[in-house]
């Protein structure tokens, strides 16, 4: 359910009320498009509390589908605000998200949007530590907002980028700043940790730059732990979009060494974790890691599809006996 306002010919989000953490905006109410949620909208406090100060009696309310909803309706649904959020869909239509619009929402975890989001407002993730994966649509021909959500996410960042019918994904590593003092002479300098800043770098005029983000694997194998760098090289490898042949090879080389540590990173998903076996399992001896690493978390179901590959990989040769 929406509290919301009509401005001119769209409409603006300003309180959303349901049962669940995971909340879809509509993208018509009455008719109209919904382009803006305003700020605050999802958080606490004196400036939500302001902001529907300002909209006075200006408001109606809608259910999930956009359907007009009597205000007077009794036992409404509590506020999906701060720690009940959790998930997050955005409709195509959003063009503006209001300043501090998810302030201290730390249970959110999932956010899906589109790229032609115009104008993101400022301490718009503040407190959000907890998201972790970001599904984005790129909208061609439109500036992308991509690279202001992910600059303003400093924690480690799954990003499915969807373009057309093609799909990539991504992995931004954390980074952190640090200040120390140089008391002599009274300087604070801000140090960067980690190559995650690097990868929010990887664009130009808005538009995500892959062969830059590929380059920067190198730096990932360093700074990185093997769980990290083996997921990035998995996820290149499975959604290989505008990935360049000379790239192909360094994640391939990387995947076939540390071999372990990608099946671990593509466990959660069997159709992965098959594809995997299936295109990097040269020999007997790696296939049975594979299956092994299966058995190990009493997955059943992956484990009865590999030992059918090697069955038909590695067929046991017929005994031949002669007299």
């Amino acid at each position: 359910m929406f509290l919301y306002q009509k401005v001119n010919d769209h409409v603006r989000i300003l309180a959303c009320r349901g049962y669940g953490g995971t909340v879809r905006i509509p993208d018509k109410i009455g008719g109209l498009p919904v382009t803006e949620l305003a700020e605050y909208v999802f958080s606490d406090g004196a400036g939500r509390s302001e902001m529907l100060s300002l909209a006075g009696n200006d408001f109606q309310m809608c259910d999930e589908e956009g359907n007009t909803v009597s205000n007077g309706e009794k036992e409404l649904p509590p506020e999906v605000i701060c720690e009940r959020l959790v998930d997050l869909y955005l409709p195509a239509s959003i063009r503006k998200i209001g300043n501090y619009a998810f302030y201290n929402c730390y249970e959110l975890r999932r956010l899906e949007c589109y790229s032609s989001i115009i104008d993101l407002g400022s301490g718009l993730f503040t407190g959000c530590l907890g998201i972790r994966k970001l599904d984005i649509h790129i909208t061609e021909g439109n500036h992308s907002c991509m690279q202001g959500i992910v600059s303003e996410l400093r924690q480690e960042l799954y990003v499915n980028y969807y373009s057309g019918n093609m799909t990539a994904r991504l992995i931004f590593p954390e980074m952190y700043e640090e200040s120390v003092e140089h008391t002599p002479a009274r300087i604070i300098f801000r140090e960067m940790h980690g190559c995650g800043h690097m990868y929010r770098y990887c664009f130009a005029q808005s538009e995500f730059q892959f062969h830059k983000y590929d380059a920067l694997f190198p730096h990932v194998r360093v700074q990185e732990s093997d769980r990290l760098t083996a997921a990035l090289a998995l996820g290149r490898l499975y959604t290989p979009l505008n990935l360049l042949p000379r790239d192909r090879k360094i994640y391939e080389d990387y995947l076939r060494e540390h071999l372990k540590a990608a099946g671990e990173a593509a466990l959660s998903e069997s159709e992965l974790f098959l594809w995997l076996a299936k295109e990097y399992c040269r020999d007997q001896v790696d296939l049975d890691r594979m299956i092994d690493l299966a058995s190990e978390h009493n997955n059943t179901e992956l484990l009865s599809s590999l030992m059918d590959l090697r069955h038909l990989r590695f067929p046991v040769k017929k005994r031949t006996f002669s007299l």
